[in-house]
């Protein structure tokens, strides 16, 4: 399936969880694509839309978040309608105190973005100096590039991955606020694949919002006893009449019994789009 592909896009760079998700990826299938890396989400998106060469790993859901809006916001908006989820992955989440130092007691400065601090604010108010200097960065990867320029009491909140890619020491490990925090990711890009026997596939159906219409839906996966796995809705152009409803369930596309099912349900709705069938690796 991925040796269509020339190319990877992952969401940040300098040891993103997306770049982790990645690595996996190459590990399972043995792939050598060049990376491209993207500060957005949309970005991400907008990018495999014009060029079906390339697929992208985004970000789809956190344990503690649950799902991430703009991810399938941005694929059902895509220009080709091919793009779809390829495959899915967990990784989980391990933010940890790095620095050119091997003494966590002797650092008294904190390079980070703000997205990591809010993540992490617990242990930096608990664990860190009373009087810690904190230096606002943008993302993960400019708190790595800016750390050379201060002295060795200045850390940086990163990964695994950051410290494997700057030379840094781990000083602490697992400082969210939230633990057994885990992040689902997809690979999204212009392609097909075949059924495993452990698939699942994720639709979109548009719907005007009418009394008992997901009620309506339900039953059709019932009637078929199809499982759901998750469930979740929309509303479209800020308009609360109109709908988008994002279904996972149990099955391939190219199933029988799931072209039943989508052949069922297309009455019952404005559109229905496939956005993937897919495993997990």
């Amino acid at each position: 399936m991925f040796e269509d592909f020339n190319e990877v896009v992952c969401l940040g760079m300098g040891g993103s969880y997306s770049e982790i998700a990645k690595d996996k990826l190459f590990a399972k299938h043995d792939l050598y694509l060049y990376q491209r890396s993207l500060s957005s989400i949309k970005e991400c998106i907008d990018y495999i839309d014009e060029y079906s060469n390339a697929v992208a790993i985004l970000p789809i859901e956190t344990t503690y978040k649950g799902i991430i809006r703009e991810t399938l916001d941005n694929l059902i908006q895509t220009k080709n309608q091919n793009i779809r989820i390829l495959a899915e992955t967990t990784i989980p989440v391990n933010d940890c105190i790095l620095s050119k130092t091997t003494e966590f007691y002797s650092i008294m400065g904190l390079i980070a973005n703000p997205n990591a601090l809010s993540k992490c604010k617990n242990f930096v108010r608990e664990e860190m100096p009373r009087q810690l200097n904190v230096v606002m960065a943008e993302s993960m990867d400019e708190s790595a590039r800016l750390l050379p320029n201060y002295n060795l009491t200045y850390s940086i909140i990163g990964t695994h991955k950051t410290a494997e890619l700057y030379n840094l020491n781990i000083l602490k490990e697992h400082i969210e606020d939230y633990k057994n925090n885990n992040r689902r990711f997809v690979v999204i890009g212009d392609g097909n694949t075949e059924p495993s026997g452990c698939d699942k596939t994720s639709i979109v159906l548009f719907l005007n919002d009418r009394q008992g219409a997901l009620l309506d839906i339900v039953q059709v996966f019932v009637k078929y006893h199809i499982n759901i796995t998750q469930i979740n809705s929309k509303m479209m152009n800020n308009n609360q009449e109109e709908q988008a409803v994002f279904i996972d369930f149990v099955g391939h596309e190219k199933e029988s019994l799931i072209q039943n099912l989508i052949s069922d349900l297309t009455p019952l709705v404005q559109s229905v789009r496939v956005i993937g069938s897919y495993t997990t690796f």
